[in-house]
């Protein structure tokens, strides 16, 4: 769908519940497909009479539920010590546990 750079910016913004869009220049990365993309990027499209956003990545069919600010982890430092206490791990980020292989604060380890 074509559009003017402030009717993209307008539907960006309507349609992202999830994150702020303040310029089309804002880049997100889809969770899914690891693009780094802008809004000029997004996909725009109409179904049903309603307008959906897609990443612009071929064959990737991810919406704005699915995409993050670039370089900014899918959990808060907070969020990270918070799923350690529930997980009952000593491998928080607080340091608690001594083992070499303990991960370092604000580091997610690939399992």
């Amino acid at each position: 769908m074509k559009t003017t750079l402030a009717d993209r910016l307008a539907i960006l913004q309507a349609n992202d519940h999830f994150r702020d869009w303040q310029t089309v220049d804002d880049e997100r990365v889809c969770v899914l497909c690891d693009r780094k993309f802008t809004g000029h990027e997004v996909l725009i499209s109409m179904a049903r009479e309603e307008l959906e956003l897609h990443c612009p990545t071929p064959q990737c069919k991810s919406g704005v539920h699915q995409w993050v600010h670039p370089g900014n982890s899918l959990l808060s430092e907070k969020g990270y010590d918070d799923w350690w206490r529930a997980l009952g791990s000593s491998n928080g980020a607080d340091g608690s546990d001594s083992s070499d292989d303990a991960v370092p604060p604000g580091q997610l380890r690939r399992v």
